[in-house]
């Protein structure tokens, strides 16, 4: 398919949860609700009123929606009705999915399932695990949401609850279907498919048609995908839904748009947006207007072609998609270039290269994320588990008081146990309490050092992405001269060369700290292998190059030993590379001698430097991940290198240290054994 099916799979996603808060409702259905509202006369119905008002305009006013949840869980927890908290709950949890605010949401949905464990609700329990999959697929963290969608079939399964099971597997067919695992995602929808078919579910049939329509199309099937899209229309128009209606029309217009059919992809677009405006819901909008866009720009018409990308542009500003305007910017530059007016294309074309540049950098937001909310998960986790031990206290309390005033008649020598017991078990929280302190000041300094590390990746990453898409772009100019060309693949190489070592360095830190990194021995001549990193170090490193530092190789006898020669080469390149980037002026220097430590022989090693040095307070920093002297002393580089070396070292049977004075130099030295 065009660029608009991968972009809109989050969307489209979204909006089959839509189509079933939002079928069968109405404007008049909302003015009786309104009326009945008003009219109440008990808090539980009115609570429930409540619930359903933000139903019925969470499709299309979620804002709205969210004001009514809010309520409901105000009344609920006012008259002390459990289950209708739980309920208010999930659907803000809901909401702030939408919103993107996925911290949030599972701390309301944690809440609600622990509301609905406590009056041994599974329905609840297992729709609010449901809602959870549903955070982590927002988010891309696939494993964890496959593990709380299971969580909720295996109860829906043991209820008896088909439609949630249908409702599970067409979630398990979208993960595979966002991750291009097609043959799984039509197997997981053709199961959604007898489910709803059992139930004679025709809302359910709308969203699964459409479903196995996008996977059979994007396969290339167009024809087939589009007989799906009409059997989706023909129960749509069952139904009156006008929403799954215009979702299936931009749906086949994206096929013909594909397929070259410049006229059909038109006319569906149009049947599309002539149904929006029947209804309030305008999120189709901004899509069906790029793509007419993009369809124009095909038939060359470039005057519709700025025309209608400037109608998604505006109408985009209604939606709260991040991918919204991205195209746009495209078409109207091509097609004011078309139009002879170079300035306005060279405009947009810098807006949408910015765009380009933040999609670059999108996995790694993605990352940063989910390690924010899986963090926060098992935050939340434990402290329900704590709440949950405390509340088991309490009741042992209570017990243990009753068994108290019946035997205290009986016994004094009982009294006096029970206090014994009793203050063992306060020294035993308070020492629990002193550990979980512990560990969440460790988990937090763990979590800062995560956080200035992804942000120094994504300087890190996106530096040689832009050079490397920015000088591709100038290649697709035929008038640019040979010498430039050769300069710009120049540059692109470089770019890409610092891209794959900072890719490199990742690897080898996840390989070393699970333990799958494997060393190869051999013997190896350490002097004519130092000689060789050396001179490769004076000839290519730009620093050394540029700065005013002699690199000097203190020579001794020929040695050779058993060792990882790759290995070795990386841990003396990654120790010569950090003390050339920390020293101005002056010198470095590599040497080695012999030493019998424990009575056993071994090389020590030593790269010395007249940098900065390292300040005292951060000597207990260098060697972890992430880390550099500072956290805001970052030079170029990922905070990984020594980390790298320290691994690589312990892996070779040696160790690593390091002395340094600040404003004289460092010294970082290193064994192996001989």
């Amino acid at each position: 398919m065009n660029y608009t099916r991968p972009q809109l799979k989050q969307y489209f996603c979204f909006i089959s949860m839509l189509i079933f808060f939002n079928i069968l409702f109405s404007q008049g259905y909302k003015d009786k609700k309104l009326i009945k509202l008003s009219a109440s006369k008990t808090d539980t119905l009115k609570i429930q009123l409540l619930i359903d008002k933000g139903d019925t305009y969470f499709p299309t006013h979620p804002d709205t929606a969210y004001f009514y949840y809010k309520q409901a869980l105000i009344l609920s927890k006012k008259t002390n009705y459990k289950k209708s908290e739980a309920n208010s709950l999930l659907r803000i949890g809901t909401y702030l999915n939408y919103k993107q605010s996925f911290k949030e949401s599972l701390e309301y949905f944690l809440k609600a399932i622990s509301i609905y464990e406590s009056i041994k609700d599974e329905q609840g329990v297992a729709n609010g695990y449901y809602y959870i999959g549903d955070s982590f697929a927002y988010i891309n963290s696939y494993g964890k949401s496959f593990e709380y969608y299971f969580k909720a079939f295996e109860i829906y399964e043991k209820i008896n609850d088909k439609s949630g099971m249908a409702d599970v597997n067409t979630r398990f067919g979208t993960i595979n279907y966002d991750q291009n695992n097609y043959t799984k995602a039509h197997s997981y929808y053709r199961k959604a498919l007898e489910n709803y078919e059992e139930l004679n579910d025709k809302k359910g049939l709308i969203v699964t048609y459409i479903n196995i329509g996008n996977v059979i199309a994007d396969q290339g099937r167009l024809d087939d995908g589009v007989m799906y899209y009409h059997k989706s229309i023909k129960l749509a128009e069952e139904l009156n839904d006008v929403e799954g209606i215009a979702i299936n029309y931009t749906n086949i217009g994206d096929c013909y748009l594909v397929k070259g059919d410049y006229e059909m992809a038109l006319e569906y677009f149009n049947k599309s947006l002539k149904l929006t405006e029947q209804f309030e819901y305008k999120t189709l909008d901004p899509i069906n207007y790029v793509n007419i866009a993009e369809t124009y720009l095909e038939l060359k018409d470039y005057k519709k072609t700025i025309l209608y990308a400037n109608k998604s542009l505006e109408s985009s500003k209604l939606v709260s998609w991040k991918y919204k305007e991205y195209h746009n910017y495209d078409f109207l530059s091509k097609a004011y270039a078309k139009l002879g007016d170079y300035k306005k294309a060279y405009e947009n074309q810098k807006i949408f290269r910015k765009y380009s540049d933040s999609i670059s950098n999108i996995k790694i937001v993605e990352q940063l994320t989910k390690l924010e909310v899986l963090y926060e998960l098992e935050n939340q986790v434990k402290e329900i588990s704590l709440l949950e031990k405390k509340e088991e206290l309490n009741n042992l309390k209570i017990k243990s008081q009753k068994s108290l005033n019946n035997i205290l008649v009986v016994a004094t020598v009982i009294l006096l146990l029970l206090f014994i017991l009793l203050n063992i078990q306060r020294k035993s929280k308070n020492k629990a309490y002193k550990l979980l302190a512990i560990s969440k000041e460790k988990a937090l300094e763990s979590d800062r050092l995560k956080s200035a590390f992804l942000a120094n990746m994504s300087h890190e990453i996106r530096t040689p992405m832009n050079a490397i898409m920015g000088f591709s772009e100038f290649l697709q100019d035929p008038d640019i001269g040979v010498e430039k060309r050769l300069k710009f693949v120049d540059i692109i190489r470089k770019s890409g060369t610092r891209l794959m070592n900072i890719i490199n360095d990742i690897i080898d830190i996840s390989k070393i700290e699970s333990n799958q990194l494997k060393i190869d021995l051999k013997e190896i001549d350490i002097t004519n292998t130092l000689k060789d990193i050396v001179e490769i170090q004076k000839k290519t490193n730009q620093l050394l190059l540029n700065k005013n530092v002699t690199l000097k190789f203190n020579n001794k006898d020929t040695i050779s030993i058993k060792t990882d020669k790759d290995r070795f080469t990386q841990i003396v390149n990654n120790l010569l590379i950090n003390a050339i980037k920390f020293t101005d002026k002056g010198s470095v220097e590599i040497g080695y001698e012999s030493k019998n430590i424990d009575n056993l022989p071994f090389i020590e090693f030593y790269v010395k430097d007249t940098g900065c040095g390292i300040p005292k307070d951060k000597h207990h920093l260098i060697f972890e991940r992430f880390s550099h002297a500072g956290e805001n002393d970052y030079k170029q580089g990922n905070g990984i290198g020594l980390s790298i070396c320290k691994g690589l070292v312990k892996l070779l049977h040696g160790e690593i240290w390091f002395t340094s004075s600040e404003g004289v130099g460092s010294t970082f030295y290193f064994t192996l054994p001989n």
